[in-house]
């Protein structure tokens, strides 16, 4: 599957650059640019985009003049109205042209990804999406463990969970951008994260950031393995992971209110290790 592509019409720079930055994060290609409303069209016209994010007051013409020029020569258009304004007639008036979402400035990046998904009808995407992903980052903990220990360790995965993630000591958390918004945590004692990085590195190591740079790598390569593979499956998601952040301690509980997640759970022969990961949004 290719990206989803989508045209900007907007007269403020300002705007073009924050739209821009906003869609690529979550796996847009942006293909172009209109300052005007002539513009827009022509650029529609030559693009043929899969969507176009509409602003409503611009030099030449306003956005819904824009918009209902666009919907009678191309009446599959998708276009999404953006601006600072948003009030019940815009919105009566827009959807009598075609228009089939209405957001106001600034949007939101991780909304502005889900109308416009909506809009070009890929919400089966999306609840596959929420449905296979733990798949993909369980094959990839289960095949880490068995490559880098060398034994086979029993593998539950716990049923999704909301609100704070309770740490058993030691959390390294990597960050998912792109189609859809993620975090991955490894989590473990600070025990067994020098018995593993030991076992890693074949030696006995005392100093402890040595250690969590040992086990964040660890989490790299687990996490990495995991969006790879997702990757395949939705190539128009181009998730990507942030670097880790390394939390530890004896109480430490890591809380999103907005994001359900998995827990991948392994008794290794090192000590008990678990993964989770969860995105923002879907089912």
């Amino acid at each position: 599957m290719e990206k989803i592509r989508v045209l900007v019409v907007d007269d403020s720079p300002f705007s073009q650059k924050v739209m821009k930055g906003a869609l690529e994060a979550s796996g847009f290609e942006v293909c172009g640019f209109a300052q005007t409303g002539r513009e827009g069209i022509a650029q529609y016209r030559e693009l043929q985009p899969d969507a176009v994010t509409m602003d409503v007051t611009m030099p030449d013409m306003d956005g819904l003049v824009c918009s209902r020029e666009i919907l009678a020569k191309w009446p599959g258009a998708h276009i999404v109205m953006v601006s600072a304004m948003k009030d019940e007639a815009l919105i009566a008036q827009g959807s009598a042209i075609g228009i089939q979402a209405f957001l106001q400035k600034p949007a939101k990046a991780d909304e502005l990804a889900s109308v416009l998904r909506q809009v070009c009808n890929v919400p089966q995407v999306e609840e596959q999406f929420h449905e296979q992903y733990i798949k993909p980052f369980q094959a990839a903990f289960e095949e880490t463990l068995v490559e880098l220990l060398q034994t086979q360790s029993p593998v539950t995965v716990l049923p999704v969970i909301s609100g704070a993630f309770v740490s058993q000591g030691l959390a390294i958390v990597l960050g998912v951008t792109g189609g859809y918004q993620g975090r991955a945590i490894l989590d473990l004692s600070q025990a067994t994260a020098k018995a593993l990085a030991e076992h890693l590195c074949k030696g006995t190591i005392d100093d402890q950031e040595d250690v969590l740079h040992c086990v964040a790598e660890f989490a790299n390569i687990i996490g990495g393995h995991g969006v790879s593979r997702i990757n395949h499956l939705f190539p128009k998601l181009d998730l990507r992971l942030t670097p880790p952040s390394i939390l530890f301690g004896e109480a430490i509980s890591i809380v999103n209110p907005k994001l359900k997640s998995y827990v991948i759970h392994a008794e290794t022969i090192l000590g008990p290790i678990s993964f989770s990961v969860g995105f923002v949004g879907g089912n």
